[in-house]
């Protein structure tokens, strides 16, 4: 398992950097329904304005620190952030805690439905725990020998 444990962290890089580098494109790409999108959600107006800011340059800087050996473990920190922040949006959608049911993201997520997107969420969800997991492991045993 100990041969195996490296190339799945890599894995799971690639796979995040693949996400944070499509969703931030795809924003960017159509920047004008993203923005209209992002209106649409069930969020203050203003934090809306401000993550359609924020938000692509984020998923960006993220990609770029998990490719970094220096700063993996913050993109890893990061992604479980932003993963889990997301996630939890997509639990509230669908228990209708915000009386309505916003448009779904842009891009290939955009075909997913509200609980197909929450699995999917998920999935990563559970590989940026592992992967934070794993480098926190990796920095306590480098600082213990």
């Amino acid at each position: 398992m100990k041969k195996i444990k490296p190339y799945l962290i890599e894995i799971i890089i690639f796979l995040l950097v693949i996400l944070w580098v499509y969703t931030a494109s795809s924003k960017l790409i159509d920047y004008g329904r993203f923005k209209v999108q992002m209106h649409n959600q069930t969020i203050p107006p203003l934090l809306a304005t401000i993550l359609i800011y924020t938000l692509p340059a984020a998923e960006i800087i993220t990609a770029i620190l998990l490719l970094n050996k220096s700063t993996k473990a913050l993109g890893f920190y990061i992604s479980a952030s932003l993963m889990l922040v997301f996630t939890a949006y997509i639990g509230l959608v669908l228990t209708n805690f915000f009386g309505r049911i916003p448009c779904s993201c842009g891009g290939v997520l955009q075909v997913m439905n509200w609980p197909a997107h929450l699995v999917f969420n998920l999935f990563f969800l559970l590989l940026t725990f592992y992967g934070s997991y794993h480098v926190y492991r990796e920095r306590r045993d480098a600082r213990t020998s």
